[in-house]
């Protein structure tokens, strides 16, 4: 049987009211539950917070949320409507209470391997830097954990395991991070069961760790406070400092993109165009919360809700530190210079060498000198005849080049 965790309840009862007291009226309600009794679960696509979600009913009232890293087990058990039935089969002692599906497996599906969230790395396959050393004891720690069998055998060893957890609880945002979290925390309920009251420093010591794994938990869930988008900056910080970062991010991607120059020796144009090719990585993310790689604390909280894989956080992180290493090389004229190069390039029949004489050539003209000179390269065939009007116009026009009106510049253009 697959036990599903539904939080969230405070947020749904007592709205309005301080937080203590609707956690007050949360553990009433979840100490009042009783076993066996019908739960409805329902998909929230339209969600504005995470598509993903999954709401819990009871008498057709919403009173929380399966877990989010629980939810894409479920969503293949739902019917046609989204929707299916569960029951009551466990509750902690705190305010978070278990769901099992009837007849689980019967209704499973076959199903597809964790999707991608992220586009694809604009790096590409080879441009990586390793996990840091927490992490992968993080990771050693925590698989190890959530796999041992919860019995009283056991309990010495998983205790043991569990104090080398906690201080390595807020590493990552991840969603092998959450998800082991979850298991965990579900796993130490169920030997809070088997603890023997005749060791009472065993149970003490179980309960003191279930707190703080819950209240990571718990803080993980308060965006109010800012503890996700903590966690982000934190762990982007440590990479930032980390010296192994130099050696197999920042030379990797200099040798692939950079022509093998360090981001200081790169050719200034080149570095302007690779800061506007990963920003605009950035601008291509669906969520609006992402398109700003200067605004951390709210990709930090939309990364908690999306449920990122180590790897596509790892690139994420990757793409913002080479960023910042390319700011560094290039201001903002550097930057804008290219970005127009790029819109004049194709009018240009490709060629952005004549696109950057022209621009050169028009610093500081006149209007009527700059329509005299797109005549002449037109003539010269070096504008395409197409695109001489509208197109060219609405570049120079956009970047202040040339303030007079189209027809205006219609009239000039021959």
């Amino acid at each position: 049987m697959t036990e599903y965790s539904v939080t969230s309840i405070r947020y749904q009862l007592g709205e309005g009211l301080p937080f203590e007291e609707r956690t007050r009226m949360a553990e009433q309600f979840v100490a009042g539950l009783e076993m066996g009794q019908q739960v409805m679960l329902m998909a929230e696509p339209d969600n504005p917070v995470d598509s993903n979600a999954i709401a819990a009913y009871i008498d057709y009232e919403r009173i929380g949320y399966i877990d989010k890293e629980e939810v894409f087990d479920i969503h293949p058990l739902l019917d046609q409507n989204h929707q299916c039935d569960a029951v009551v089969v466990r509750k902690d002692s705190h305010i978070t209470f278990f769901v099992s599906i009837p007849d689980e497996e019967k209704k499973t599906v076959q199903k597809t391997g964790r999707r991608r969230i992220l586009p694809d790395s604009p790096l590409g396959d080879d441009v990586r830097m390793p996990f840091t050393k927490d992490e992968n004891q993080l990771q050693l720690i925590a698989s190890r954990l959530a796999g041992i069998t919860a019995n009283k055998a056991n309990i010495g060893e998983i205790l043991h395991l569990t104090e080398l957890y906690v201080p390595l609880l807020k590493t990552s945002l991840c969603h092998e991070e959450a998800l082991w979290m979850n298991r965990i925390l579900k796993k130490l309920g169920k030997l809070q069961t088997l603890c023997s009251e005749e060791n009472a420093d065993e149970a003490s010591k179980l309960d003191e760790l279930i707190k703080k794994v819950r209240a990571c938990v718990g803080d993980m869930h308060r965006t109010g406070e800012h503890w996700p988008e903590r966690v982000f900056a934190d762990h982007l910080d440590r990479l930032r400092k980390d010296k192994t970062v130099n050696v197999h991010l920042y030379k990797k991607y200099c040798n692939t993109f950079l022509d093998g120059k360090t981001f200081s020796e790169a050719k200034k144009s080149l570095v302007a165009k690779e800061y506007m090719r990963l920003e605009e990585w950035f601008k291509g993310m669906k969520w609006s919360e992402m398109r700003y790689p200067d605004k951390l604390q709210a990709m930090g909280l939309k990364v908690n809700y999306l449920g990122l894989s180590r790897q596509e956080l790892y690139e994420l992180y990757s793409v913002l530190l080479i960023l910042e290493q390319l700011k560094q090389q290039v201001d903002e004229k550097t930057i804008k210079r290219q970005e127009i190069l790029e819109k004049l390039t194709p009018i240009f029949y490709d060629n952005e060498e004549d696109a950057a004489l022209f621009l050169d050539d028009i610093q500081g003209k006149k209007p009527k000198e700059i329509t005299d000179l797109v005549n002449l390269l037109v003539e010269k065939r070096m504008i395409s005849d197409m695109r001489k009007n509208r197109d060219l116009w609405s570049v120079l026009y956009e970047y202040g080049y040339y303030p007079r009106t189209e027809s205006n510049w219609n009239a000039q253009v021959k």
